[in-house]
């Protein structure tokens, strides 16, 4: 089940974001649907995918995900503690480095860009799809550093990569399915239902479902706010489809 939290931090977001778009009324790319769609999919483990990190992580081919390439042999370093992984000379065409990291200790592992694998004693010696991770080069980028408290043990393997965005796929109905990218929606969105299938939503459905239908009418912070509230509890769910968007697999279930 996706679960969406809206916390204080978020509040203020979206009274920041509204509050510009009431000056700016022709913005094309809705915080309300960058910040549920992709953040329901982010801490719901990929139950929304997201086509770099499916591809990333090795779960499924999916039209509209990254095509990998690999460029020579991973380099491996085993530490404890914030360290360097030196990467050498960057191959031509290269666009960035795919690192699976290995926890040999509970703790939290920070990438120089931000992002984080938090690591329990039950994720301890095990690779998962948790730990690949695409780390977007910057110009001249060799090493990569990991940040961790001095007590915590990791394995990383790293190699470099270049990385491009495949075309959504067309059903015999006209719409396009795949995965969520940096290019926007296809008409299905591919999901993980709760029965475990791999499946596809409407986007105007799960639109709906999530609120991002309903951020289009707000022109105040007040109205995304009592909305907000008058959600809190409630569960929506939407029904998951073959890519036929027909065919009923399942469902997919956001609980507010």
């Amino acid at each position: 089940m996706t679960q969406i939290d809206f916390d204080p931090v978020f509040s203020a977001a979206v009274r920041n974001e509204l509050d510009a778009r009431v000056s700016a009324p022709s913005s094309t790319v809705p915080f309300w649907r960058r910040h549920l769609r992709l953040g329901a999919g982010i801490f719901a483990g990929a139950s929304i995918l997201i086509g770099g990190a499916a591809a990333a992580a090795g779960l499924l081919t999916m039209p509209g995900a990254q095509e990998v390439t690999e460029f020579g042999a991973s380099v491996v370093k085993t530490a404890t503690g914030t360290d360097t992984l030196q990467l050498g000379a960057v191959p031509d065409g290269a666009t960035g480095v795919f690192v699976s990291l290995t926890c040999l200790s509970p703790g939290t592992f920070t990438f120089e860009d931000g992002a984080s694998i938090g690591c329990t004693m039950d994720d301890v010696g095990q690779a998962t799809g948790g730990g690949s991770y695409t780390l977007t080069l910057s110009p001249g980028q060799q090493s990569i550093t990991i940040t961790t408290p001095p007590e915590s043990s990791w394995t990383i393997a790293a190699t470099y990569v270049s990385e491009r965005t495949t075309e959504w796929a067309v059903n015999d109905n006209g719409e396009t399915y795949g995965a969520l990218n940096e290019g926007g929606e296809p008409d299905l969105i591919a999901v993980i239902a709760t029965n475990g299938n791999d499946g596809f939503v409407h986007a105007g459905e799960l639109a709906q479902a999530d609120g991002n239908d309903q951020a289009t009418t707000f022109t105040s912070p007040e109205q995304a706010l009592a909305w907000q509230d008058s959600m809190a509890g409630k569960t929506v769910s939407v029904p998951v489809y073959q890519n036929d968007g027909e065919t009923r697999i399942g469902e997919f279930t956001i609980q507010y």
